[in-house]
């Protein structure tokens, strides 16, 4: 399972930093952290390719016609224990068969500029009729830091904090993080005029003049305007929705000019179980299940005592205990889903799941589970 965790930067790159800072003009460079830290530090960082899961590398070579990506030349070569782990996702979600062949969903997979989970996610979709949301949730999750949450308490941020919560409030979902991106994107769409910075610059400001004039029950604010309301990235939010764009035109166009010949306007509406049944097929490695708590002695179970393990999950793929990450919509819920889905996991203090939503756990019934240890 591919974690993100919080490492130290090589020497290489503490230079490289020292170097942007200065561009300007010359100056001082101010290291928080020791000399001795310095001196630890690897000369330089180690190749992406030997850290990150290559499922997506492995799935886009056989694309290619690569029949072995373990004997592609690569400039850096990973290691076979890396290349065989890819294998065995891509082969979990039905990508290649026994024989390490791509088979006819690969390749529809391999069209996709996507991480196979959310390739796989997304191709789902047609299956239950939610291509629509779908396509907004896995854009939402290509651009990172949708929400902007401004730093300090009270005084020191002249009540940011506070009034960022209450804004991100009306978003949030009961069922998680996924259904809460997909509703502050369809409330931008609908409350929010964007005008790309691919138009020209006269017909922008002319456009951005009508909106200003524009007075009544129907009219919408600037993207700016509106971000800046609801205290949201405006930069985020723009590149997910070109990433929306790019995905929607590779999904409807015909298979005769490599496309995927889907019906982009397939929306399960108000029927919100379908979209989460597809969650749950798009996502079914990765689940967590709630730990049970332990039986409680008299002292524990005095009014107001919060057990140690709510929140606490176990992961059916590694078996790994982890926290729902504080910054979820579903931390700190009462009383907290028994199953989830997630999108990814973050290392720090402890192990956390991010990008979690709320499944039944009886849909995994149809799901079969291997070991990708």
């Amino acid at each position: 399972m591919e974690s993100l965790g919080v490492v130290d930067i090589s020497k290489a790159q503490a230079a490289q930093r020292m170097g942007r800072a200065g561009r300007v003009s010359e100056g001082v460079c101010l290291r928080l952290y020791p000399e001795v830290a310095f001196d630890s530090l690897e000369e330089t960082t180690v190749p992406e390719i030997l850290r990150v899961n290559l499922a997506q590398v492995v799935l886009q070579l056989k694309g290619m016609g690569v029949h072995d990506p373990r004997s592609f030349s690569f400039l850096t070569p990973p290691s076979p224990e890396n290349i065989e782990k890819s294998f065995e996702l891509l082969g979990a979600l039905g990508a290649i068969d026994e024989e390490m062949k791509l088979t006819s969903y690969g390749k529809e997979m391999s069209k996709l500029p996507l991480d196979p989970v959310f390739a796989h996610l997304l191709l789902q979709s047609s299956k239950f009729e939610c291509v629509d949301e779908i396509l907004t949730v896995v854009s939402m999750l290509s651009a990172e830091n949708i929400f902007f949450r401004p730093g300090g308490r009270g005084d020191d941020s002249g009540g940011l904090a506070a009034k960022s919560a209450a804004a991100h409030r009306r978003f949030a979902s009961h069922e998680g993080d996924l259904p809460t991106l997909l509703n502050v994107y369809k409330a931008w769409r609908k409350e929010a005029v964007y005008i790309s910075a691919s138009q020209p610059s006269k017909m922008r400001k002319k456009l951005e003049k009508e909106m200003i004039n524009k007075k009544g029950p129907s009219s919408k604010m600037l993207h700016g305007d509106w971000c800046k309301q609801n205290f949201i990235s405006g930069r985020a939010l723009a590149r997910a929705h070109d990433v929306r764009s790019q995905l929607s035109e590779l999904c409807a166009r015909s298979a005769e000019k490599n496309g995927l010949a889907m019906d982009i306007h397939l929306s399960c509406n108000a029927e919100m179980t379908s979209f989460f049944q597809c969650i749950c097929a798009g996502l079914f490695l990765q689940v967590a299940t709630r730990l049970p708590a332990p039986p409680q002695d008299k002292k524990s179970s005095r009014a107001g005592h919060i057990p140690t393990t709510r929140g606490h999950y176990k992961t059916r793929q590694g078996k790994q205990s982890v926290s729902i990450h504080p910054l979820s919509f579903l931390f700190g819920r009462n009383p907290a889903p028994k199953c989830v889905v997630y999108t990814d996991l973050l290392y720090t203090s402890k192990l956390y799941i991010r990008g979690v939503t709320q499944i039944r756990e009886e849909w995994l019934d149809d799901f079969e589970f291997g070991s990708l240890d």
